[in-house]
């Protein structure tokens, strides 16, 4: 299972904690700064329409009766009670503490009787903001309560919600646009680095990833016109050294008396140099325009085997079919085959396995063997060994594996010697 890091190395994900910070940094900043933006102004406003009002109830009872500015009130939706509120509930909106704060610091001679206090309604529920008017006998009226300040929280807080699922939909849509064409792009990266060409990204990628996918097709083609030039360069180098070598082998056949030791040693030597040459044309034409085919694995190690001259112990099935290119196929067990015989030491063994969905064809010695850091470097091409050789026979045997969706791994082989893992997997 995977696990949640932080930060994410998705873009969607990255999207998302961004976004959340944001909204997060928002709310708190509206939260430090509500208090003086809107608490403080809220609170003077309201504490001047308060006096105001009590202003204008204090002149209706001088002109009328105390009974009728108690009956206007109550048809008027306020509270209405003769005896002080009790004390607050629980906690004090910040909004009623500043209405209060501003009252007490406002109180003087001008209104010696008014007085505006905290406590709970005639109903219990929740406090209110009572105002004790300035009359004949005190009244205290009710004047707002914090159940106008609740639903405005809560209100802020579902706008809060509702701007979050907002933005995360707004994060997913533009993730998925940016995503899904690098997606593509990485699919196709390692057709477009061989020079293969590149599917189209399609015109809602964005700008810039369709500028990378034709960059990448650009240097994707030019890698590839270097390599067949290369290529090409080897390969023709090699054939025209036959020529010449043949002549060689052809004049010392000729040779009326020639010591057999040396005669046997040239042959050697010729021979080696027309194994090499062979190895660097089987490299320039990479085996990549060989047809895909139905191919039996298990004949072609056969085969290898068979043409040996030393004993192998051999374990595979009596067919394993797979979908590949023969002569590619062939040529990487060939070399794998060659190696072990060249740098390793009997006794010799193959052995081919069926493993999930790929083949996997191992190959072993009992020679000296190879630690990790030069087991890697003899996989990469020209790279030469202590026994000789050309350098591109496990060069040759990794890139067929690699245009078989699988991979050459040299591991070591207990108590001593070396393990070439070739895995196929069909086309």
């Amino acid at each position: 299972m995977s696990r949640w890091r932080l930060p994410p190395r998705g873009v969607f994900g990255q999207l998302v904690l961004v976004i959340a910070l944001v909204l997060l940094g928002a709310a708190l900043l509206a939260a430090v700064l509500g208090r003086e933006l809107a608490v403080g102004p809220a609170s003077g406003q309201l504490l001047r329409a308060m006096q105001a009002f009590a202003a204008v109830a204090e002149r209706l009872e001088r002109s009328g009766s105390r009974e009728t500015l108690v009956t206007a009130l109550r048809e008027a939706g306020l509270q209405v009670r003769r005896e002080p509120p009790a004390p607050p509930a629980g906690r004090v909106a910040p909004l009623m503490r500043a209405l209060q704060a501003r009252a007490a610091a406002q109180t003087g001679p001008s209104a010696p009787a008014r007085e505006i206090r905290i406590g709970r309604g005639s109903a219990g529920d929740g406090n209110v903001a009572w105002l004790r008017l300035g009359t004949s006998e005190p009244l205290w009226v009710s004047f707002t309560d914090e159940r106008r300040g609740e639903h405005a929280r809560r209100f802020s807080v579902a706008l809060l919600l509702g701007c979050a699922l907002l933005v995360w939909v707004a994060a997913a849509w533009c993730a998925r646009r940016l995503v899904q064409p690098l997606r593509r792009l990485a699919r196709q990266a390692p057709a477009v680095v061989r020079g293969e060409g590149s599917e189209a990204l399609g015109g809602r990628a964005p700008r810039e990833v369709d500028e990378l996918a034709r960059a990448m097709v650009d240097a994707g083609t030019a890698m590839r016109a270097a390599s067949d030039e290369r290529n090409v360069m080897l390969a023709g180098i090699s054939h025209d050294l036959r020529t010449p070598l043949t002549r060689v082998q052809f004049a010392l056949e000729l040779l009326p008396e020639v010591d057999p030791e040396l005669r046997a040693g040239i042959d050697r030597d010729i021979a080696e140099i027309d194994a090499i040459l062979s190895q660097f044309i089987a490299y320039a034409r990479d085996g990549r325009d060989e047809a895909v085919e139905p191919v039996d694995l298990a004949e072609i190690c056969r085969n290898v085997v068979g043409a040996s001259d030393v004993a192998w112990e051999l374990q595979v099935p009596d067919r394993a079919l797979a979908r590949g290119r023969p002569m590619a196929l062939l040529r990487a067990v060939e070399n794998l085959v060659v190696n072990a015989q060249r740098h390793g030491a009997p006794p010799y063994s193959l052995a081919l396995a069926r493993e999930q969905d790929h083949w996997r064809i191992e190959i072993g010695d009992h020679g000296p063997g190879l630690g990790r850091h030069e087991a890697r470097r003899l996989l990469q091409p020209f790279a030469h060994g202590a026994g000789g050789g050309s350098g591109l026979g496990l060069a040759i045997a990794e890139r067929v594996a690699r245009q078989h969706h699988g991979e050459l791994r040299l591991l070591p082989n207990p108590p001593r010697g070396l393990r070439a893992v070739l895995v196929v997997r069909g086309h």
